[in-house]
């Protein structure tokens, strides 16, 4: 690890922690890394509609609801040790309404940026990319459909969206 690398790495984690607070910006304890947690800015009215599985007859109408936040886009990070003079930040990006597809098309437009600004630090830009220009990126409008995704044999089913951790219907993409 150069001194310069090492140096930009601590500049870039003590940056981030001056501009934003601790419920966005994580910083590792133990390695060069972090979380961010990234909470999408809606436009007002902002709606969501869940359809029901078309064979419960109950649900196959569907609901809409209008929201006022989206659980928030998750950004793990560590910094290989030649970053950034050589390598963009090892990451994974989760988000628990979004696909895969989506979340595979963020993490390919975070590589983009990355060899845009090669041998620049690119957290901050990685964030206000996905803060700021998430929804027009994949041309997400109101309503927004969320797809339903069945949570095993015997049990109801629940929204891609649903807050419930370790569910194979969330989403999280690596690059």
């Amino acid at each position: 690890m150069s001194s310069e690398d090492k140096e930009a790495q601590e500049d870039e984690l003590l940056a981030l922690a001056s501009i934003y607070d601790e419920d966005e910006f994580k910083r590792a304890e133990s390695a060069q890394g972090g979380e961010t947690r990234i909470c999408l800015d809606l436009p007002q009215d902002f709606k969501i509609f869940v359809r029901g599985d078309s064979t419960e007859s109950l649900q196959s109408s569907g609901f809409e609801y209008s929201v006022c936040f989206l659980p928030p886009l998750v950004l793990n990070f560590e910094f290989p040790p030649d970053y950034p003079s050589t390598s963009p930040p090892v990451f994974t990006l989760s988000g628990k309404w979004l696909s895969q597809a989506q979340l595979s098309a963020l993490c390919k437009h975070l590589d983009n940026v990355w060899e845009e600004n090669r041998g620049c630090v690119v957290l901050f830009a990685w964030m206000q990319f996905l803060k700021e220009e998430t929804l027009n990126y994949l041309n997400i409008s109101s309503p927004y459909e969320l797809k339903m995704c069945p949570q095993g044999k015997g049990q109801s089913q629940a929204p891609v969206g649903s807050l419930e951790a370790g569910k194979d219907c969330g989403g999280s993409a690596t690059a």
